[in-house]
């Protein structure tokens, strides 16, 4: 899937296959605005305001504390977007706000906020004309962490299903250690299926707020510990866990230190153990590149000095780490995102 023009009559169809159209300004000036705009209206609490039902201008400003004349061009905007939809003088969520932008469970207002905090990152110009990354993770605030971490665990919960059906854990597995997983829902979703597993969490920081609250209503939380600490240096225990779980980190660190945490991995798990690395992989061909895996691995590298790696990188990692390799499985939603399976001999 990419993103791109798409014409909406014969004219604008003949226009775009001889060429005519300036796709360039729709890739920069359009997106940009389309973007901007869908996030502005998450961070206003427009969505949210509207899946009570439909309102008046007046009535939608009034509730979200914002100028009624700005609200009324932002709703137009997200109109022309098909955002938002007229019913005579009230306006209410389109079905795609309905279905992704609700405040249901699978919402992904917590993805489009954390855009927002993506953008102060986003300085490729300096990134290619100097080839100096920044440090996003070692820049956040706790406010962004917390923000952060939202975002990542509605990215999780697109691929969370399909990655816990793909990996059969060992028999008698009784401990899961998740490495950068700051959010837990991995975790968590591990623990559900496996009822006899125990599960800890390491990350550099640990979303707070959410977890108390369902601790309190599900069994499988209560068998979950979050910690704090750096998985580059963190001490892990030698043969201490029947699996460790990678899910979209190494894409931030460079190849030593990937190379030198497989290590730290294997001598970590128990004979017959697993590594689990969850991730979007880089294609070894650049002309098989899709634009979001480009647009992504160009984002890495210059917000965290790394970038995405080929499924033949990781590979060399873990078998160096002296593990054996299984064949990669593909995420189906996300076809360049794939779960790499390691095997310490039993």
């Amino acid at each position: 899937m990419r993103l791109g023009a798409i014409p909406q009559n014969i004219k604008e169809t003949i226009a775009l296959a001889a060429g005519r159209v300036p796709t360039p300004l729709m890739d920069t000036l359009v997106a940009l605005l389309l973007a901007r705009t869908v996030m502005a209206a998450a961070a206003v609490g427009i969505f949210q305001t509207l899946d009570a039902g439909p309102l008046r201008i007046d009535e939608l400003a009034s509730r979200c504390g914002s100028d009624a004349q700005a609200t009324e061009r932002l709703v137009r905007a997200l109109f022309a977007s098909k955002y938002v939809e007229y019913h005579g003088d009230r306006v209410a969520l389109a079905p795609v706000a309905r279905r992704w932008l609700s405040r249901d469970s699978q919402s992904l207002l917590p993805a489009i906020l954390q855009c927002r905090l993506d953008l102060r990152f986003m300085n490729f110009e300096e990134y290619v004309m100097q080839g100096r990354s920044l440090q996003f993770h070692a820049d956040l605030s706790a406010e962004d962490w917390q923000l952060y971490h939202q975002g990542q665990a509605q990215y999780a919960s697109q691929m969370i299903q399909e990655v816990i059906e793909s990996v059969p854990l060992p028999p008698n597995a009784t401990d899961l250690l998740d490495l950068g997983g700051g959010h837990g829902h991995y975790a968590v979703a591990f623990c559900r299926r496996y009822h006899s597993l125990r599960a800890r969490v390491l990350d550099i920081s640990i979303a707070t707020g959410k977890h108390e609250a369902e601790r309190a209503s599900e069994e499988a939380y209560n068998r979950v510990r979050f910690e704090e600490g750096d998985i580059r240096i963190a001490p892990l225990e030698s043969c201490s866990t029947d699996a460790v779980l990678l899910a979209n980190v190494m894409h931030h660190f460079d190849e030593a230190t990937n190379r030198s945490l497989l290590q730290r991995v294997a001598a970590a798990l128990r004979p017959g153990g697993l590594v689990v690395a969850v991730d979007a992989m880089r294609s070894t061909l650049p002309e098989e590149t899709s634009q979001l895996e480009g647009l992504l691995d160009l984002y890495f590298a210059a917000t965290s000095g790394a970038g995405l790696w080929t499924i033949g990188k990781v590979q060399e990692w873990a078998l160096g780490a002296g593990l054996a390799v299984m064949p990669p499985i593909p995420i189906r939603h996300m076809p360049f995102c794939k779960v790499q399976i390691a095997k310490k001999a039993a």
